[in-house]
């Protein structure tokens, strides 16, 4: 009897003991690192909350929380990616995200959420870097562009204020109105401000389907280039347009009554009150012109997954948390951004008026997510290449090459450049 009660106490004993273990292993702790890009010290204690709330309901997951400068970030992934020791979500831009993603350094989210989760998301900004259909990252929030312009001077030139103009050629007409009759600049756009397909282009692909040949020397390509060129050439556009400084110089004329149309983020209208409130007074606020392709560009801030973590799954359920929708609409209130997710644009942060400038801008804002993106171009040097691009479109604008000469060389040059990519 005794042997007996000896045997069964080792045995439970031994049960007991495996419990215990079994339950340690399955509560052992999984540990993810997070960084961001520049938001402490203003948004440490919202961060903080997101990092908590994501603890509290995930009790076996630790996070740790980085920020990194903007200005080192790159240098510093690619120095972890070297040495093995990776972070598991990093917040990165749209640029970045292509540009580690060609590099084989992120991993696609597709078959790490679920289709629920993913579909909630703008189709357009999932688009914008995805690369053969693989989804390189979540879109976390976005500064999508709105059009600020003057009552005032819409009305003194004969034109309704409460029509703005809906697309470029609607815009190029009223700028010519505008010009003619009050003679005041109508618009400035910062069309050679950065190294990104030209704005009048109107989003229209520059590269052959197979990625293999550009396509902006045809005739419809011409065309635009051309009307833009005689606007300028007429005098219908500031000369500072091809100068450096146009964005700046753009704010300027339109805060001195000088410009009747500025093409610019929502975050302008608390500016425009602070240092030109007559001109503030007199502004209203429309959606970016659009062209053909219903799509325009802006700076969308991403959270990526690095390839080498070793926990995938809770990243990307992570990444997805950060992003959802509560989180995005608590983000977009503390400063001037939008959310990347559909269900978000529920909330009547979004829809509902209360007569003011800035809601009128933020509703706007809002009914334009549809059609934000980010343009992928996979080239070999892109800036170079834009750069080339741009360069032919000044030559165009000041008459030292005809479009078609101007895009011939442009082309010529990008073509060479990707029959060295294949």
């Amino acid at each position: 009897m005794r042997k007996n009660s000896f045997r069964k106490i080792a045995i439970a004993g031994t049960i007991i003991l495996i419990v215990v273990l079994l339950s340690s292993a399955l509560m052992a702790t999984t540990t993810i690192t997070f960084w961001t890009m520049s938001l402490k010290p203003k948004f440490t204690n919202f961060i903080t909350s997101i990092v908590n709330g994501y603890e509290k309901t995930h009790p076996n997951v630790k996070v740790i929380w980085e920020d990194i400068p903007w200005n080192v970030e790159q240098q510093k992934l690619l120095g972890a990616i070297a040495s093995g020791q990776v972070p598991d979500v990093v917040n990165l831009n749209a640029d970045w995200t292509l540009d580690f993603a060609r590099r084989g350094a992120l991993l696609p989210f597709n078959d790490l959420l679920p289709s629920s989760v993913i579909n909630d998301y703008f189709a357009s900004m999932l688009k914008a870097t995805s690369i053969n259909g693989k989804m390189y990252s979540l879109p976390w929030y976005v500064a999508p562009d709105v059009t600020f312009y003057n009552r005032k001077l819409f009305e003194k030139a004969g034109l309704d204020p409460n029509q703005p103009p809906r697309t470029w050629d609607e815009a190029i007409i009223d700028s010519i109105i505008i010009k003619d009759r009050t003679g005041t600049y109508g618009m400035m756009p910062t069309i050679l401000q950065s190294s990104t397909p030209p704005l009048f282009f109107y989003g229209l692909p520059l590269l052959s389907p197979d990625g293999k040949k550009a396509i902006f020397n045809e005739p419809e390509y011409v065309h635009i280039l051309a009307k833009w060129a005689t606007l300028y050439k007429l005098g219908y556009l500031p000369k500072n347009i091809i100068e450096g400084g146009a964005w700046t110089k753009s704010t300027e004329l339109y805060g001195s009554g000088q410009l009747a149309m500025l093409i610019t983020g929502p975050q302008f209208a608390d500016r425009v009150k602070v240092n030109s409130p007559d001109i503030y007074e007199e502004s209203d606020v429309a959606p970016v012109p659009l062209g053909e392709s219903k799509i325009f560009g802006a700076a969308i801030q991403d959270l990526v997954i690095v390839k080498g973590t070793k926990h995938p799954k809770v990243a990307a359920d992570f990444a997805a948390y950060v992003t959802n929708a509560e989180n995005e609409i608590a983000f977009d209130k503390l400063v001037t951004i939008f959310p990347t997710r559909k269900s978000a644009l529920k909330d009547p942060f979004f829809s509902k008026y209360d007569g003011t400038l800035p809601t009128k801008v933020r509703i706007t804002a809002a009914k334009e997510l549809n059609h934000v993106s980010y343009v992928i171009y996979n080239i070999p040097n892109p800036h170079e290449l834009f750069q080339t691009l741009n360069d032919a479109i000044s030559a165009a604008f000041l008459g030292v090459k005809t479009p078609q000469q101007a895009l011939n060389d442009a082309a010529k040059a990008w073509d060479e450049a990707l029959s060295g990519n294949d």
